[in-house]
């Protein structure tokens, strides 16, 4: 691969902005480029970025468009406007690993079908004191849960972890149709196009340092078993568990329905992801079949999520 593009999305990114492009700038695989849009800054963030573009003039690249409005947004139309071998996403706060890059082309290998490849990230405070070294099982989730119907109800990976080929760039831009409000995050959407149509892998260590800074588009949260228990029993006390349940998987099966909108999508999964959208409208016993039938599996809480969506 000769052309390799890290797509940054910026916004109001000063305080941590230059400890990220440093690490960029680190890595032990140096033949890539990076390419920014950002979306409105109204702080430093912009003087940051021409500072680095005139340093490295031929490493950092500027696009220029009105906001996009969210980092899901601005990630999708960069890709839609960036050729290149190979794509990275990288966030503005975190920090990389010097050996993401390669480490992470070298498992992407050189296959021409569609392919994604993601690795874990060490939870961090805003001073990069490392709080977990496995953001995946931190927040409750598990990296091989990477079927499509996995991806659906408890996706693993992280949007600023992930690698992947033209030929799956390719088919995200093709899906230009989709209803973003529809979509949980980009990193969801990569994915999950990914296990439909291609192959996934996990480079099961962490590569990158998730900074925790209050203002993370989807933050790391965990609970121990106790206060989830807690927390059940006053929702069911309170006669809101089941609704919050039901709403966690309704936003599941409203991205199932996008991506069966999709023409690319072979006929025998666009059928799964159609009736997942619809089985709620069916016995429980036939709901439990059908999760289980097509691997609609958490990494934990299958018992309630079967019972009761």
């Amino acid at each position: 691969m000769k052309n390799i593009a890290v797509l940054l999305a910026t916004y109001n990114g000063q305080e941590y902005l230059k400890q990220q492009l440093d690490s960029l700038l680190k890595q032990t695989f140096s033949d890539f480029r990076i390419v920014v849009h950002d979306d409105g800054s109204t702080d430093d963030t912009l003087a940051i970025l021409n500072e680095y573009r005139d340093a490295y003039p031929e490493k950092l690249e500027l696009l220029f468009k009105e906001s996009c409005g969210s980092a899901k947004a601005n990630f999708l139309w960069m890709l839609s406007k960036v050729e290149a071998d190979a794509y990275f996403f990288c966030d503005q706060d975190d920090v990389w690993d010097s050996t993401k890059i390669e480490k992470s082309l070298k498992a992407l290998g050189s296959d021409e079908e569609p392919k994604c490849v993601f690795t874990d990230m060490w939870v961090t405070d805003d001073k990069l004191n490392v709080i977990s070294d496995s953001f995946i099982r931190y927040i409750g989730r598990e990296p091989k849960n990477n079927a499509y119907t996995q991806v659906l109800i408890d996706n693993p990976a992280a949007g600023c972890t992930m690698c992947f080929n033209k030929s799956l760039r390719d088919l995200i831009v093709k899906a230009e149709s989709i209803d973003l409000d529809n979509i949980p995050m980009h990193d969801a959407l990569v994915l999950a196009i990914a296990s439909i149509m291609g192959e996934v892998t996990v480079i099961d260590e962490p590569l990158v340092y998730y900074r925790q800074t209050g203002h993370n588009t989807m933050g790391a949260t965990t609970e121990s078993d106790s206060d989830k228990r807690n927390r059940n029993v006053s929702d069911f006390k309170n006669g809101s568990l089941f609704e919050k349940k039901k709403s966690f998987i309704n936003e599941s099966r409203v991205f199932a329905g996008e991506l069966a909108k999709l023409d690319f999508i072979p006929k025998d999964k666009k059928n799964i992801l159609l009736r997942f959208t619809k089985i709620g409208e069916k016995s429980k016993l036939k709901r439990m079949s059908f999760y289980k039938k097509y691997n609609f599996t958490r990494a934990h809480h299958n018992l309630w999520f079967r019972l009761w969506v």
